[in-house]
C-alpha cells in the first residue's frame, strides 16, 4: 500500500499535457461521431483516407507510420475499407510481397462530405474564440511540440551514449 503522506501533489486539471490530451480526446470523439453520421466512415478510416489523399499508393507500413498506429492494428481497418469499396490493394511492381494501397472512386466521392465534417467540428470547437487567440494557441502548441521533440531526441542520444559506454 502506498502512503499519501509523502506524495507530491500534482494539479492534473491545470497541467498542459492533461488539458491537451483531454482536448484531443474530445476532438476525436466529436469528429468520429460527425464522420459516422454524415459520411459513413470512422475516424480511423478518415486517417487512412487522409494519408492516401496526400500520397496515393502507400504501403500498409507507410500508412501505419503516418497515422501513428501499429501495422497489426491497421489491418482490420484496411480489410473493412476494402470490403466497403473504399480502397484497393495492388501488388508493388518491384516487390510482389508488398501491396500498394489506393483509394477508389467511392472514397473520392465521400471526401467532400468528410472535409465538411472536419470544418463543422473546427467551427464548433472554436466558437467564441478570437482568430488572434487561435493563432497564438497554434503557435504555442507548435513550440511545445518542437520542444518535446528536441527533448526526446536529446534523451535518445543520452541513451545511445550510455549503451556505447557499456559496450566499451
Amino acid at each position: 500500500m502506498i502512503s499519501n503522506l509523502g506524495m507530491i501533489r500534482y494539479d492534473f486539471e491545470n497541467s498542459m499535457g492533461f488539458v491537451v490530451n483531454m482536448t484531443a480526446k474530445a476532438f476525436q470523439k466529436s469528429f468520429d461521431i460527425e464522420l459516422r453520421k454524415n459520411a459513413g466512415v470512422s475516424l480511423s478510416q478518415w486517417r487512412v483516407v487522409g494519408a492516401l489523399v496526400i500520397q496515393p499508393g502507400l504501403t500498409q507500413k507507410e500508412i501505419a507510420d503516418k497515422v501513428g498506429t501499429e501495422g497489426a492494428t491497421l489491418v482490420p481497418i484496411l480489410d473493412k475499407m476494402e470490403k466497403e469499396g473504399l480502397l484497393k490493394r495492388k501488388p508493388d511492381s518491384s516487390d510482389r510481397r508488398v501491396n500498394r494501397i489506393y483509394l477508389t472512386q467511392k472514397a473520392d466521392s465521400l471526401w467532400e462530405s468528410m472535409v465538411e465534417c472536419a470544418l463543422k467540428i473546427r467551427k464548433s470547437s472554436t466558437k467564441n474564440i478570437s482568430e488572434n487567440d487561435l493563432q497564438t494557441t497554434l503557435e504555442t502548441l507548435r513550440k511545445i511540440s518542437q520542444n518535446l521533440t528536441s527533448f526526446s531526441e536529446l534523451d535518445k542520444a543520452v541513451v545511445s551514449v550510455k549503451k556505447i559506454n557499456r559496450v566499451v
